[in-house]
């Protein structure tokens, strides 16, 4: 082969002969982990691993808010004085509300969350003496629910009984709220106002 036609069948080499792909230079060998990881799961909660420790999250919705709406109603009072709970119906005018919804209420506090929430183990209760009662800011509002919720209610009954602390927050929904039923209009109600709470619990590696 001449010298010119060396040189041509070196341009005519396609890049990847030449040059390593992207494929070619990373190692294989290294396992990056994606986080969180969901380790397991129970009736009552869900389970995760972070880098650092493992979480698990506890839910439930607050039983007998029906009997606590005034107590609800002061604990909001409170965090509008604490400058919290400002945006009304998610930031959203009566034209938003037209234009992005239908038939769906859009609540004056839209998944807003109290400054301050924890749980209280209530003995003396006549009815239930695994009782756990919720309060946020210092006022009752309900209770750990047993309907359909039994195993939860007993292990949250169990680690109160031992002492042991954990964050709760609780999240609140229902009450005043807007509404487009028919595209013309929004309209106004108000349902009862409701609690979600989450214990996270933490494990350190």
């Amino acid at each position: 082969m001449s010298l010119w036609n060396a040189i041509k069948s070196i341009f005519k080499q396609e890049p990847k002969d030449i040059v390593k792909t992207n494929e070619d230079i990373v190692d294989t060998s290294v396992k990056i982990d994606e986080y969180p990881k969901k380790v397991s799961e129970t009736p009552y909660s869900v389970k995760y691993e972070e880098e650092e420790a493992f979480f698990e999250y506890i839910t439930f919705n607050v039983a007998g808010v029906t009997y606590y709406q005034k107590e609800i109603k002061k604990a909001i009072a409170q965090e509008k004085d604490r400058c919290n709970f400002e945006e009304k119906y998610s930031g959203m005018t009566n034209a938003e509300i037209l234009e992005c919804t239908y038939d769906e209420p859009v609540f004056l506090h839209q998944d807003e969350f109290f400054s301050e929430c924890h749980l209280q183990l209530e003995e003396d209760n006549e009815h239930d003496p695994q009782a756990v009662t919720v309060y946020i800011n210092e006022l009752k509002v309900g209770h750990v629910p047993l309907k359909n919720y039994k195993e939860g209610k007993e292990f949250i009954f169990n680690y109160l009984k031992e002492g042991a602390c954990h964050p709760v927050s609780a999240r609140l929904y229902g009450g005043k709220y807007k509404i487009n039923r028919d595209d013309m209009k929004v309209d106004t109600g108000e349902s009862t106002y409701k609690i979600e709470c989450q214990i996270v619990m933490k494990t350190e590696k």
